[in-house]
């Protein structure tokens, strides 16, 4: 999995140094902003992974700022846990009709309760990451079925050609037509890999993208 991202904003620095500790810790790439204003000068320039937001705050409160993230495209669907000592019942009805995913009381940063917090953060990046599989999942199986349609058709047409002769009288035909009929038979057989795949393993590619390894000890093998 992939370094996650996460905007940590709160107006006491001492929430602030110490949460970036324990995040930290936990191998996440943090930032941290004072006040709402701060963060969102942040998110012209980063997209985290996760915002962890205070309730009250000086100026803009973490639910005004919420609002304001879910108002731009781009930052629209950036998940927010709200970490806060507004902890009653209805405080958190609030917070997660808002649009925040969890609603933790600040008593999650004592040290006898701060497992609490590493592993709801865990758990949350394990279900994004599952739900990116599920999508993936779904892509893929979608461009198989496109893809194998129009691909039976020039294996098809290949074979047509060869077994009528019908470039025989052309020098460059032949070996041309054996070239498609190998790449569309290399083709099909990553397709098959990819409709039986049984774990998912991805590869850095490009610029942070990542691609799904088809590389198995039996391709391998082939």
């Amino acid at each position: 999995m992939a370094e996650k991202t996460i905007l940590v904003v709160d107006d006491d620095p001492s929430v602030l140094i110490y949460l970036e500790q324990i995040l930290k810790d936990e191998g996440y790439r943090v930032l941290t902003a004072p006040q709402a204003e701060v963060a969102l000068q942040l998110l012209e320039v980063e997209r985290p992974d996760l915002l962890v937001l205070d309730i009250e705050m000086p100026g803009m409160s973490g639910l005004e700022l919420l609002e304001r993230i879910r108002r731009k495209k781009e930052t629209a669907k950036i998940p927010a846990v709200f970490l806060t000592v507004k902890d009653t019942p209805s405080d958190e009805i609030k917070g997660l009709r808002e649009g925040g995913v969890d609603y933790l009381g600040k008593d999650v940063l004592t040290p006898d309760r701060v497992e609490i917090l590493r592993y709801r953060f865990r758990n949350l990046f394990a279900l994004q990451e599952n739900e990116r599989l599920k999508g993936m999942l779904a892509t893929i199986v979608a461009a198989n079925h496109e893809i194998n349609n129009p691909l039976m058709v020039i294996q098809g047409g290949a074979d047509l050609l060869r077994l009528k002769g019908i470039v025989a009288d052309h020098p460059e035909g032949g070996p041309v037509v054996e070239r498609m009929g190998r790449a569309c038979k290399k083709i099909a057989n990553v397709l098959q890999r990819i409709a039986t795949l049984t774990t998912w393993e991805v590869k850095p590619y490009l610029d942070g993208i990542e691609m799904l390894d088809l590389k198995t000890k039996e391709a391998v093998s082939e």
